[in-house]
């Protein structure tokens, strides 16, 4: 039984939708997180559907590499790359952020991960090895899972979610309607919500279900925790976002920071 999750089907399926609005809150999400790209070297590890990594080419980034453990997501991130930044300079390929003979050699003005690192199954080794690649006073900019009390229970769901997929379409019919119920009953419009989704989200609302559903590996860690091992690896704290964890009833959303490396 594999229990990884099988997220380049999620993301190409995604990726064939996008338009130019979703790069442009791309744009928007990565500029707020890491600042200028201009004339920087930019490396995207977990790069997904490789949104993100056109977005680093369209704010001005020198050069971008692109990594992903799985095929599915390389093969997506080049094509929506082809498509976005066809004459920018970029590379894509597969590589394990837990395996260092299989990332790059260079250092990067801007190392950028989101949501990624605790999908791996050792969720810190794989922050010190992306972090290892980042170049003096450069960007460290990381998307992890905020720890919550029900952090348990969904590591349980996630597994099997992603063994079992005969599971995927009822437990997302029940994750959906339980959550607009959530939202009716608290006075939030659901319909609105899902309408509006991907002009704030810049992401379909589904899509993200799936993602979150089958998540798996998954890890969690509170932001102290998080901001004190990577300030140990020789970074300090730049700018942090969402870092307030919830109960958790519906899941727990990423807290998101950049971090800069000192000088040494």
């Amino acid at each position: 039984m594999d229990a990884r999750y099988d997220f380049g089907r999620n993301w190409s399926e995604l990726a064939a939708r996008f338009e130019n609005q979703h790069l442009e809150r791309a744009c928007e999400d990565l500029h707020r997180l890491v600042g200028d790209l201009d004339g920087k070297t930019f490396l995207d590890i977990g790069c997904g559907s490789g949104l993100h990594s056109a977005a680093a080419l369209r704010l001005g980034a020198a050069k971008v590499e692109a990594l992903d453990y799985d095929l599915e997501c390389v093969e997506t991130t080049r094509a929506v790359l082809s498509r976005f930044a066809p004459n920018a300079e970029w590379n894509v390929a597969r590589a394990d952020v837990l395996d260092k003979a299989s990332l790059p050699s260079d250092s990067f003005d801007v190392v950028y991960s989101w949501g990624v690192l605790h999908h791996t199954g050792d969720m810190w080794t794989a922050i010190e090895n992306a972090a290892s690649l980042v170049a003096k006073r450069g960007s460290f900019g990381i998307a992890i899972y905020l720890k919550t009390p029900l952090c348990g229970p969904w590591k349980i769901e996630k597994r099997l979610y992603s063994s079992y997929r005969w599971l995927r379409p009822p437990a997302k019919a029940l994750f959906v309607s339980a959550y607009m119920l959530a939202r009716t009953l608290r006075h939030r419009d659901p319909i609105s919500f899902v309408r509006t989704y991907r002009s704030r989200r810049g992401m379909e609302f589904l899509a993200d279900v799936d993602d979150w559903l089958g998540g798996y590996p998954y890890q969690s860690t509170s932001a102290d925790a998080l901001e004190t091992a990577v300030e140990r690896l020789g970074f300090r704290t730049q700018r942090r976002f969402n870092v307030t964890p919830g109960v958790g009833l519906f899941g727990t959303g990423c807290g998101e920071w950049c971090f800069q490396r000192m000088e040494q």
